[in-house]
């Protein structure tokens, strides 16, 4: 008991409110639940067995991370990604998607490696390859360099990534040798 109350405390740890305004989790369940009611009174209309399925998974979904104290967007996140089961069912409601996918790529990109994701560390800029044939992991980065291979593999380190140092960086980030796929730009004639 002594320890516990000298111990030192995390200054890095966020309170559960802080945590829900830096990952924007009030806004993204405010934006499911509008979803959730354009479903609905989609389902109105249209009675199509794929879309009657998508909206039952979405909704079962929802309630499902909304009850878990450690939740998974996933799911969410592949349906509202542009070209998705978001862009198929809910064509009218386009703004709306593009914040849910906002919020959860943020998310997604800032707990394992996901391909294409820009990340920066030790003061160079890169990006997650594509998986290989040797391993279905993500997590080997082609540095932004002149080097015509300068590949790092962190497959399953994202934790190690991190604490190193390493970041997710604005996605909108431009490479200067490479480009967002990790392929080498060619040389301007």
């Amino acid at each position: 008991m002594f320890k516990r109350f000298f111990q030192k405390r995390n200054p890095d740890k966020l309170s559960k409110f802080d945590y829900w305004k830096k990952w924007e989790l009030f806004e993204l369940f405010n934006d499911l639940h509008k979803a959730e009611r354009i479903l609905g009174d989609i389902e109105n209309y249209k009675s199509d067995d794929k879309f009657l399925k998508f909206k039952n998974d979405f909704t079962e979904e929802l309630y499902e991370v909304k009850g878990d104290n450690v939740a998974d967007f996933t799911r969410i996140w592949e349906w509202f990604a542009p070209t998705k089961e978001w862009d198929i069912f809910g064509q009218k409601e386009e703004e709306l998607g593009k914040n849910i996918f906002r919020i959860t790529d943020k998310w997604k990109r800032n707990r394992d490696f996901v391909k294409g994701t820009k990340v920066l560390s030790n003061g160079e800029f890169g990006v997650v390859l594509d998986k290989t044939t040797d391993n279905e992991m993500y997590g080997q980065i082609r540095w932004d360099t002149s080097e015509e291979n300068d590949i790092e593999d962190w497959r399953g380190l994202f934790g190690s990534f991190l604490q190193t140092g390493g970041k997710i960086i604005n996605q909108e980030h431009q490479f200067k040798y490479i480009n967002d796929d990790g392929t080498t730009k060619k040389a301007s004639r």
